[in-house]
């Protein structure tokens, strides 16, 4: 009975921080799983209970293993092997506290519930501070796996392996020490993650000055588009005048439709545009969206924007911001490529207290609903896709002053973003 609380408890302590520190909807088929996984690990436990290497060793992979499934983050072998060092650190804290003042058994299980939540709120708010810079790299995931992997044995050496032979009784000194041990790495990781963040921030803030580039690039051709329509404009008369003379209306409706609508209402198109992107004052926004203009017109697909009033400030940082609208228009973009009349409008309407971003392009009809595009990894053309929208819906919803709506309309995939000032 003692073994089956035991096993309960494990599976509460190490699959229940896992979906907490990985943000994962518990489902009934993802319990199941986890459950039934903690059981064989328990059982291994149970059988080769003198050799508890095996259920331990068996248990990391196997949870980072599943979870990794769940999630389809490398980050899930990380924290398999991080949550079971706190738990670890836990236990033989409050053990040395109950020891110390002679305290019940139960008061043992409530300290390792509550050093525990303490620790994986700690760590949880950690990961999410550098979850830019974890995500940026295959080197970081790998450093630190290492760090965490290098602390568990050495967790494992001083602890289980002597308790395995019955010679250990962790004293307050070996407890410090694998607390400053502890330290080391968690300060060594921390130094490691702020050279990784710092130079993922240069990072960004060269591709916004390339963004930027991009902008003043488009704004040149429209121009040179402009002069071009100008400079033939006397030309274009000269033909008009020669089908009023001879009243050629057909001829002059072809001609106009064919050779002169067609031709230079792309121009005309682009020049409304960019002239719209005047009325936004942050350069990174439109350096932004020019680039995915750009990207659009080359997949010929029509773009528009609407920006009635001039907007000098967003109350959503910069970076966050750009990140956000480059999600949706690469996934608009995306989507356009799949249907037979694409179109792709945005706007952004500023009041007294709010800013309004209207976002909406037609898409191909589908059975799922709008909640199914922000399930991790959901989409339509294949692996390693459907990162955007979840990304983008957990970076709205770190901003207590934004509310995030999307809904599908008539074929219309809408999402609007109110953000107040």
């Amino acid at each position: 009975m003692l073994f089956i609380l035991f096993s309960l408890l494990n599976y509460f302590i190490l699959y229940g921080s896992l979906f907490y520190v990985l943000s994962l909807r518990v489902t009934v088929s993802r319990f199941l799983a986890s459950f039934f996984l903690n059981a064989v690990v328990a059982s291994l436990a149970y059988y080769y209970f003198s050799h508890l290497w095996i259920s331990i060793f068996s248990g990391i992979l196997f949870s980072g293993g599943l979870f990794y499934l769940f999630s389809r983050r490398t980050s899930a072998f990380l924290h398999s092997i991080v949550i079971p060092i706190g738990s670890l650190l836990a236990e033989y804290t409050s053990a040395l506290v109950v020891h110390q003042f002679e305290l019940p058994l139960y008061i043992h299980g409530c300290l390792i519930v509550l050093l525990l939540a303490i620790f994986v709120t700690l760590y949880k708010r950690a990961i999410d501070y550098y979850e830019d810079a974890i995500g940026s790299s295959t080197l970081s995931k790998a450093v630190l796996l290492l760090i965490a992997g290098l602390t568990f044995i050495v967790f494992y050496s001083l602890v289980f392996i002597p308790s395995e032979k019955g010679e250990f009784d962790l004293s307050a000194f070996n407890l410090s020490l694998l607390f400053f041990y502890f330290l080391i790495m968690i300060a060594l990781s921390g130094i490691f993650l702020y050279t990784v963040n710092k130079e993922k921030k240069l990072t960004d803030k060269l591709k916004e000055q390339q963004q930027f580039s991009h902008y003043v690039q488009a704004l040149e051709q429209v121009n040179r588009e402009m002069q071009s329509f100008h400079h033939d404009y006397a030309n274009i008369l000269l033909s008009l005048q020669g089908y009023m003379e001879t009243e050629d209306w057909e001829g002059l409706k072809c001609f106009f439709e064919k050779q002169i609508l067609k031709t230079e209402e792309q121009t005309l198109a682009r020049n409304r545009i960019f002239h719209q992107l005047d009325r936004l004052s942050i350069t990174e926004v439109k350096g932004i969206l020019a680039t995915k203009l750009i990207q659009a017109d080359k997949l010929s697909i029509p773009v528009n924007i609407e920006i009635p009033d001039p907007i000098e400030t967003i109350s959503l940082n910069t970076i966050d911001l750009t990140r956000i609208l480059g999600i949706f228009m690469d996934n608009a973009i995306e989507e356009s490529t799949l249907v037979k009349d694409p179109q792709i409008n945005l706007a952004f309407i500023s009041n007294e207290n709010q800013v309004i971003i209207v976002f909406e392009n037609k898409m191909k009809e589908r059975a799922e609903s709008v909640s199914a595009f922000y399930e991790e990894h959901y989409s339509t053309k294949g692996q390693n896709r459907g990162l955007g929208l979840p990304i983008a819906k957990k970076i709205l919803s770190g901003y207590p002053n934004v509310t995030f709506n999307s809904h599908i309309e008539s074929g219309w995939f809408i999402h609007i973003v109110i953000i107040e000032r």
